[in-house]
């Protein structure tokens, strides 16, 4: 049976490599220096002048292994800011099939916990439908971490959805994610 995936284990097997790519290059300077902060992520910087594009490569490399160290305080923050700042829609759909209450899909309750196991189910299928589904999968593990939710353990639709190749590895310093 499957149990509630930590976030840096959302990050590297549910969104994958790629995916970690894009949503770094999606997030803002100030996200991205929330999520060091936040998962106390030092970043040395070459001395003198750096240009803002290698800061930013230097910066998601520093996230990138600090995910893969199993940092999760970071890679909780990175899939926060991504998730309120980027993917909004997805929570509200969520939450609006659920008829979960929300201020623009953030909400207190733990709806995860006292909703219904087929409706949140059926909810959530529809979601992958709707969405993408390995975004969609990334959502719903996060939420159900934070909830501490058994609700999608051992459900096969959110266990193979998101689920980056065989071999599929992080980016790392040498081969930071491209820049935008």
């Amino acid at each position: 049976m499957l149990s509630a995936m930590k976030p840096a284990d959302i990050c590297q097997f549910v969104l994958g490599s790629s995916k970690l790519a894009q949503i770094l290059d999606e997030l803002t300077n100030p996200q991205i220096k929330t999520v060091l902060k936040e998962g106390n992520v030092k970043v040395k910087m070459p001395s003198g002048f750096v240009p803002q594009q290698r800061r930013r490569q230097l910066w998601s490399a520093r996230i990138l292994e600090s995910v893969v160290q199993q940092n999760q305080t970071a890679a909780a923050e990175l899939l926060q800011q991504w998730l309120l700042n980027h993917r909004r829609p997805l929570l509200v759909g969520f939450l609006d099939q659920l008829g979960v209450s929300h201020r623009n899909g953030e909400t207190d309750q733990s709806f995860l916990l006292s909703g219904a196991v087929v409706k949140i189910r059926d909810a959530a299928e529809r979601l992958m439908v709707d969405f993408d589904r390995g975004e969609a999968a990334a959502y719903l593990n996060y939420i159900a971490y934070q909830q501490r939710a058994t609700v999608f353990d051992g459900w096969e639709p959110l266990a193979t959805a998101g689920t980056p190749p065989p071999g599929a590895t992080l980016p790392t310093a040498e081969t930071p994610p491209a820049a935008t």
